[in-house]
This record gives C-alpha cells, structure tokens and sequence, in this order.
C-alpha cells in the first residue's frame, strides 16, 4: 500500500470518525428529547396476611391474623420524561380481599373485601438497555388511606371490626418498558408499597400491622409535547 493511500485512507477514518461525532449526539438528543407522557397500570398485589392485635377491655391484647387472597392492584399517572430523569404524579388504588380470620383457638373463613388509596410524586432513573427497551427504578412520597370492613368471626363476635387510617405513604418500583412505536410504550413493573396502619378504636379496638405490600403490573404510556 503507497503513502498516498494510506493517507487517504486515513483521512476518511478521520472524516467518518468526526461525522459520527457530530452525529451522535444529535440522535441522542433527539431520542431523549423531554416529553409529557400520561399511562396507566393493572395488575395484583401480592398482600397474603394481615396481623391484628385485638383487645377486649381486660387490659391484655389477643394476637389475631387476616389470611388474603391477591387482588387487583392499579394506577393512573401524568408525568415528564427528561434525559435520563422520569418525573411524575400518580394515584393507585388495590383491593385487600379476606379469605379467613383466626383468633387463637378460633379460625374461621371468611369472605370480606376492604382497599387501600395513594397519591405519590415519583422520580425514576432511566437507562437505555438497547434500541427500544429501557429500565427504569425509583420510588415515591405521598399520602394514602387504608380500609378494612367488619369482619366476624362466628356468629357472635365482631372481633375485626372496621378499621381505617390516613396518613403518609411511600413505594419504591423497578421495572423495564418497551417502546412499540415513537410515542407508545408498554412497562412490565414491580412496586412496594408501605401504606398507614389501619385502627378501629371500640369495643374491641382492633389495631393492624401496617400494610407492606407488592404489586405486579403491566402499563402503557403515552407520550406528547
């Protein structure tokens, strides 16, 4: 190979090397250009017991425990999506569904259905994983309600009654979307969610452990300016 050509040769590396420079950056930006998005999620959570302290009025509680089945959990979100930054509003609502009470020696099904409410600002980190698929993690502070219905257990004894709690609430949530076409998006996720201990102040008065629960959901985004 002559001088000459080795030198043309190394010219256009260097030409093709400066374009992909000067391009780069533009595709880049332009796949991560900030835009508003609006999405929704279904799916279950993965609650299956509630313990329960239950005290008659004799001065010393008794250990209970609500066995559950899995029920639906969803969401709502509004939220911006800016380099590698996801900020949103969300509310979320699950249902609690009861299968069987025990107060020792006492065990019992039952059929009852209570739900939780929650409104967070989240914030995730986003990575690109390939040309369509991107993971994201984060969590959220927010405020949310927690409500159990009464609950008997034999004929005679309301010994769960209703319980109810507001207060603050967080999750944290990790999880993977697909982007199917520039604007739409599907996301397979997993969330945790830490939710106010609910109460009933009575006779019995009933206190529950506080809700930490998972959920599984799919969601789809839409994105626009």
């Amino acid at each position: 190979m002559t001088k000459r050509t080795t030198g043309r040769g190394i010219a256009l590396a260097t030409a093709l090397a400066a374009s992909l420079l000067v391009l780069a950056p533009a595709t880049a930006a332009d796949q991560d250009a900030p835009a508003n998005y609006w999405g929704a999620h279904l799916g279950a959570n993965t609650l299956r017991q509630l313990n329960a302290s239950v005290d008659f009025g004799f001065g010393t509680a008794i250990d209970g425990r609500a066995e559950l089945k899995r029920g639906l959990h969803g969401g709502l979100q509004v939220g911006r999506q800016s380099g590698h930054g996801r900020y949103e509003l969300e509310y979320e609502r699950g249902r609690i569904r009861v299968q069987r009470l025990t107060l020792e020696p006492l065990s019992e099904a039952v059929d009852g259905s209570g739900r939780y409410d929650a409104a967070f600002a989240n914030a995730y980190r986003t990575d690109r994983l390939g040309t369509a698929l991107d993971s994201f993690v984060g969590g959220g502070i927010g405020w949310g309600r927690v409500k159990l219905p009464q609950l008997k257990l034999g004929e005679a004894c309301a010994c769960f009654g209703p319980a109810s709690k507001n207060g603050v609430a967080w999750q944290l949530r990790a999880g993977l979307l697909y982007r199917f076409s520039e604007s739409d998006s599907i996301a397979l996720q997993y969330s945790w969610l830490h939710l106010p201990q609910p109460r009933r102040h009575g006779d019995p008065d009933v206190q529950y452990e506080r809700p930490r629960l998972g959920a599984l959901t799919l969601g789809y985004l839409h994105q626009f300016h």
